[in-house]
Parts: structure tokens; C-alpha cells; sequence
């Protein structure tokens, strides 16, 4: 945990990651304590469990004694299909065998906390199947994973062909965000439905046997260290799962791979020149001067969007945006031309 100045306002910066399975998941065989050891080697704050229709995590011994990192259990669900995946964290019901509809709708009633899990996966061959969000009219989440760290990696892998490359250089194929995502994203912001995005990483440890030998990749302690969510908590907000969960239900955070960078001493917000500002997640009211900052640790392409449209670009370490009117900002930071860091929007009213 950091303490962070963005624009004159204080926030605790904590990093995490979310969308972990584990033992209780059907296709996971990592214990809880290995998955532990792995955060804390990776010094994460923060972890967000999600097995597959199980919420026995919940009631880990290991869990349950853990106290130096905040562990958010929750679970992850699917229709009779297995498609429209939805993370969902704040509530012990699981539902099974009902329609996305059905149980979107009733996790919201119910105020849990929930995302829209890899909405529109890719895939190179057809022996690896997709799981998709399947009706876009279906969105009474908080908000969706615009970068999972997984199904980035197994987009484009061919088994039989590159599959040994994708496994030895897994990192290089962790490219960037889900272009497809990020618009449905920013259709329902334009709606006025603000909606949040988050990064994870829907680590499993994949293992295969190959000539009696067991073979696991893609383990956690790997994707540790690749897509996370950072979470900024406002000081004085003291750092709990419930408070955690609220600031990624807002969009107080900001997705990063840290493969590519450690944002140390990143920051970004909009302000008027001695005035306080605002950060991810927020809203302010525009006013003439109005600029959206940044500061990065090593120059990169920064790209500046109002409302899903890229309005400008920058290839600096620190600089700023001039704003003209009202909307919906947010930044893309790229680096050796490939995703680094994803803010949320601010909202300019």
C-alpha cells in the first residue's frame, strides 16, 4: 500500500489482482496456501478469488488465518451454456443452471458486486472454445474485465503449431486489452450507465500430462506478475474488502501490466490550474483551462479519449491534455507498442 498525491487530493494506492481460481474451481489444482505465498512473493495488497461455481474458498483455513493480504472471496458463474461469465464478490449465493438474465438481474437486486468476465473471447483454432457474454442488452453490472490476462495469451495460440512458443514467451503474447471490450465499454458510459473496468488475471495454473509427466503453466506466481487492477481509496477510507470492492465498483483504480512497467510514480487526473483535482472515477465540473495530467516513471504513447473517441496523443514522461468540453476522459498508455496501463474514465459534467 502506497500513499499517493494525485492533483492536491490524497488517495492509498493498493495493488491486486482479481479473478484468481484455486482448488475449489472444477479446473484448478492450486491450493489457497500456494496461491498465498505467490501474492505475497509478488507483494500484492489485494486478491480477488473466483472459482468456478464454488464459494468454498470462503471457508479456507488458510483464508480464513490470512492477515497480510485482503482476500476478497468470491465466486465465478455461467448459463447452462457456459457463457456470460459474471465475477461476483460480496454475496455466498451460487446460482446455478438460470440465464444470464436471470442472474445478473438477481445479483443486482441483491447488491453484490459484479463483472462481466472476458465478454468477447478470440481464438485461432476451434479445438479451444470461446466463452462469451452472449446478449449486450443484458448489463446490470458494475462493470467488465477489458483485460484479462488469459484469454489475451490464448487468443492466437495454435496447440500444434505455436503452442511451445506461447508457453516458453508467455509474457510477449500478453499484448493488450480486448478492443471489443473496450467499446462495448465506452457505448454504455456514452449511455450514461457508468459502468467500470477492471484488469485481471483468470489464473489457473493449467496443467497437462504429457508422457506420464505433469506439466503445469501459466501458474499464478507468473500471472502474478503480469495484468493488474490498482485501487485508489480515498485517505480516510481504511483499507477492507468492503471499501475495496466500492472503489472498483466506481472505477477508483486503473488496469496495469506490470510485466511492461511498474507505475511507481504514476499519476493522472483533471484539474484547473491551482485547483484540487479529481482522479479515476470521479466527476468534476468543467470549467475553461481544465487539463487532464500525467505523470509516468519512463516515457510512453499516451492517448487521450472523451466518450470512446481518442481526441489526442502524447509521446512523453509527463505532460498534459487541454480539455474543451464535457464528457467521458480516460487514458490508454502504451509501451514498445503494446498495452501498459488502461485508466478509467473521469467524468467531466
Amino acid at each position: 500500500m502506497k500513499e499517493r498525491s494525485f492533483l492536491q487530493r490524497k488517495y492509498l494506492e493498493l495493488t491486486g489482482c482479481l479473478h484468481v481460481h484455486s482448488e475449489y474451481s472444477y479446473d484448478s489444482q492450486t491450493p489457497v496456501s500456494r496461491i498465498l505465498e505467490d501474492a505475497q512473493r509478488n507483494k500484492l495488497d489485494y486478491l480477488g478469488l473466483n472459482d468456478h461455481l464454488s464459494d468454498a474458498a470462503r471457508l479456507d483455513k488458510t483464508l480464513l488465518a490470512e492477515n497480510s493480504i485482503i482476500l476478497i472471496p468470491g465466486f465465478e458463474v455461467n448459463d447452462p451454456d457456459n457463457n456470460n461469465h459474471l465475477l461476483v464478490y460480496g454475496d455466498e449465493i451460487v446460482i446455478k443452471d438460470k440465464t444470464a438474465g436471470e442472474y445478473v438481474t438477481e445479483y443486482h437486486n441483491r447488491g453484490a458486486i459484479t463483472f462481466a468476465a472476458h465478454p468477447f473471447e478470440r481464438r485461432a483454432t476451434r479445438k479451444i472454445r470461446k466463452y462469451l457474454w452472449t446478449d449486450q442488452t443484458v448489463n446490470q453490472f458494475n462493470g467488465l474485465e477489458i483485460w484479462n490476462a488469459l484469454s489475451n495469451w490464448v487468443a492466437k495460440i495454435r496447440p500444434n503449431v505455436n503452442g511451445l512458443l506461447w508457453v516458453l514467451m508467455a509474457h510477449s503474447f500478453i499484448k493488450r486489452a480486448s478492443r471489443k471490450s473496450i467499446i462495448w465499454w465506452d457505448e454504455m458510459n456514452k449511455q450514461g450507465l457508468r459502468k467500470s473496468a477492471i484488469g485481471s488475471v483468470d489464473a489457473h495454473g493449467l496443467v497437462f500430462h504429457k508422457l506420464g509427466l505433469k506439466i503445469v503453466i501459466l501458474k499464478h506466481k507468473f500471472m502474478f506478475k503480469t495484468v493488474r487492477t490498482n485501487v485508489l481509496l480515498r485517505i480516510g477510507e481504511e483499507p477492507t474488502i468492503k471499501n475495496i470492492l466500492h472503489a472498483l465498483a466506481e472505477g477508483r483504480s486503473y488496469i496495469v501490466n506490470y510485466h511492461r512497467g511498474v507505475p511507481y510514480n504514476f499519476y493522472a487526473g483533471i484539474a484547473v490550474p491551482g485547483k484540487a483535482g479529481v482522479s479515476f472515477g470521479e466527476e468534476i465540473e468543467f470549467e475553461e483551462g481544465m487539463h487532464f495530467y500525467f505523470h509516468l516513471p519512463s516515457p510512453a504513447r499516451v492517448k487521450l479519449f472523451c466518450d470512446g473517441s481518442e481526441l489526442s496523443r502524447q509521446w512523453l514522461r509527463k505532460g498534459s491534455f487541454t480539455l474543451y468540453k464535457k464528457g467521458n476522459y480516460r487514458l490508454e498508455i502504451l509501451k514498445f507498442n503494446t498495452g501498459w496501463i488502461y485508466t478509467n474514465n473521469i467524468y467531466v459534467i
